[in-house]
């Protein structure tokens, strides 16, 4: 009923009724879950308008709830042809969706649009998955592929067996990434290509409206390729018309063509379009007029050959590429290291009491919960009691700032202090029945598709805990995302976790010096131009930083700096919690660091110019 009212109130006309129906029925979160977002008419059409030619067989492989089919089919109706042409080239609409809901709610709105002329198209409405049809069904002969196919991941994929079909088909397709992305495959990159090899005719024409990941991640740049495409283009929309969708997308045309070769020195034009209503918050079915704001030309800031492999970097602007100092890799890339991803926290991270000397009392560490999603949002656990040689400190990203890190966390660990290495047979008492406790508790909640057998499988995965680089007493942090870079050199005996990159040395000298660069304004400008929407990772080592040499008086000037920024962003930090208590927040403290050391690191930003160019 409330449905209804609100259909009232759109005025919405009947073809698009199931449209409201399922969008207010079922919930966001269970729609976003199967990576659905409906796409809003106002882009239908002028997508359609863009790309179908009057009898077309055309396909949307992903047809929801119809909007695409719909409007090729008013764009039918209303043309000038004859009765007999018009019903012919409804015969050449087809629609598949894995969802037999979906299916059958389009039925049900073309049945509204069609009335007796329904039976001509009943036929090509199916029920398949797309990217694993059998072959006998595949047809291969469509002019126009158009649609809004899913949004989502393989990490979101619940199903071990429909992972490795996943990432057989990634491989088959010559689009699957390097091994530390395959849980980022866009399963719409694979219906991209999916209809280049086995439903587009030579020259046919595909249209997709697509996370803006395709363009921008690097478990993407195979992807980026288009082989076997030509004429590609691409559409962006300012942040009014993405917000629809309170994600990125763009929508990306291309041709199919039989020559599969890879292109390296390629150019794509990107149309950004807006609305005239600016300002206005754009509903779903708003009848927005779309107007080409600019048009720009993009190219990838650098494309490398790995294993016989062509990976295309993101794709950015003309301009954008003017602005890029000379793109080598240094050696530090190699030696730089994610730290260990300590999940689940809820699990591990803890505040405690002293019992005494060697015994203490935890409860889980209610920081953690701020962002902590299902089922690793809950306290499990409370006044257990463990050994407290079990307790290490560890560092996060989430108080890291320019030159400093201001607070830490305490995590249960069942390692050796020492050598951080675990036996479970050698556990202390408390230590091992509160690990038992835990770890049960992981495997009881664990995804189906996770390969680990132990929550210690875990929290050690690619060995990112148990390692010397851990145990070293000088490490030098940056953060793997965000919009700026913020580096620090940590003293002491600090664990990193895998939103932090990290690089150990003996070499007080050398940390410095590389913290001077990395909290370098000018790296930061160059990582912006390069990262994916926020992700930093290794990018700063696409730039040819140099490896520290004692004799260079300009590296000596520039851990010179760097130690005076420290003191100064520490005493500063310090301060500023101290005067405002639990008030005061990181981004209160990088304000007013960014301003008291704009000294400084103009001074950093003069020296590493002329370092990177010479």
């Amino acid at each position: 009923h409330i449905a209804i009212n609100n259909m009232n109130l759109l005025d919405t006309t009947p073809e698009y009724i199931f449209d409201v129906i399922v969008q207010k029925l079922l919930s966001s979160y269970i729609r976003h879950k199967s990576g659905e977002f409906y796409t809003p008419p106002f882009i239908v059409k002028r997508m359609v308008k863009e790309a179908y030619n009057f009898g077309d067989k055309v396909l949307d492989p992903c047809c929801g709830s119809g909007n695409f089919l719909i409007e090729i089919i008013k764009t039918i109706l209303s043309s000038n042809n004859a009765y007999k042409e018009k019903i012919k080239a409804i015969k050449n609409v087809y629609g598949y969706d894995i969802n037999p809901v979906s299916v059958y709610l389009t039925k049900i709105n073309l049945l509204y649009l069609l009335e007796e002329k329904f039976i001509t198209i009943n036929q090509n409405l199916n029920i398949t998955d797309f990217l694993f049809q059998d072959e006998e069904n595949i047809k291969d002969d469509f002019d126009l592929i158009i649609g809004n196919p899913p949004w989502f991941t393989l990490r979101d994929i619940d199903s071990l067996n429909y992972q490795v079909k996943i990432k057989n088909l990634s491989e088959y397709l010559e689009i699957k990434p390097l091994p530390k992305n395959v849980l980022n495959i866009e399963i719409a990159s694979l219906f991209f290509y999916k209809a280049n090899i086995s439903h587009m005719k030579n020259n046919g024409k595909i249209f997709f409206v697509i996370t803006q990941g395709v363009i921008n991640g690097s478990h993407a740049a195979r992807f980026r390729n288009f082989k076997g495409f030509y004429n590609v283009k691409l559409w962006r929309f300012t942040r009014q018309i993405t917000e629809i969708f309170n994600i990125d997308f763009i929508c990306i045309f291309a041709q199919k063509t039989t020559k599969r070769v890879e292109k390296i020195d390629f150019k794509i034009p990107l149309y950004l379009f807006s609305t005239k209503d600016n300002g206005k918050k754009l509903n779903y079915f708003d009848p927005v007029n779309l107007i080409l704001e600019k048009t720009e030309t993009m190219v990838p800031y650098d494309v490398e050959t790995k294993a016989n492999k062509t990976y295309s970097k993101k794709l950015i602007t003309n301009d954008e590429y003017e602005k890029l100092l000379p793109i080598a890799t240094s050696k530090y890339k190699k030696l730089f290291h994610k730290g260990a991803d300590l999940n689940p926290r809820n699990l591990i991270f803890v505040k405690f009491k002293e019992i005494n000397n060697s015994l203490v009392k935890i409860n889980p560490d209610i920081r953690i919960f701020k962002r902590a999603k299902e089922p690793w949002n809950k306290k499990v656990f409370m006044n257990e009691i463990i050994e407290k040689e079990y307790l290490f400190t560890v560092i996060k990203s989430t108080e890291l700032v320019k030159f400093y890190v201001y607070d830490y966390y305490y995590v249960f660990l069942p390692l050796r202090r020492k050598n951080l290495v675990f036996d479970y047979n050698t556990l202390e008492k408390n230590a091992k029945i509160f690990y038992d406790k835990i770890n049960t508790i992981y495997l009881d909640y664990k995804k189906e598709s996770t390969k680990n057998k132990s929550l210690m499988d875990n929290l050690n995965r690619w060995s990112k805990l148990i390692n010397n680089r851990q145990t070293s007493k000088i490490k030098v942090v940056y953060n793997n995302s965000g919009s700026v870079v913020n580096s620090a050199v940590v003293q002491g005996d600090f664990l990193i976790t895998g939103d932090l990159s990290f690089f150990s040395t003996d070499n007080i000298n050398e940390a410095y010096y590389l913290s001077a660069i990395l909290n370098s304004p000018l790296l930061t400008d160059q990582v912006q131009i390069k990262k994916s929407s926020r992700h930093i990772f290794k990018i700063p080592f696409e730039t040819p930083i140099k490896i520290f040499d004692e004799t260079n008086k300009y590296h000596l000037r520039l851990a010179d700096l760097a130690r005076k920024a420290h003191k100064m962003s520490e005493s500063l930090t310090l301060e500023m919690i101290k005067r405002n208590s639990d008030n005061i927040s990181k981004i209160k403290i990088q304000a007013v660091l960014n301003k008291n050391l704009a000294h400084i690191l103009k001074q950093i930003d003069e020296i590493l110019n002329n370092e990177l160019k010479s």
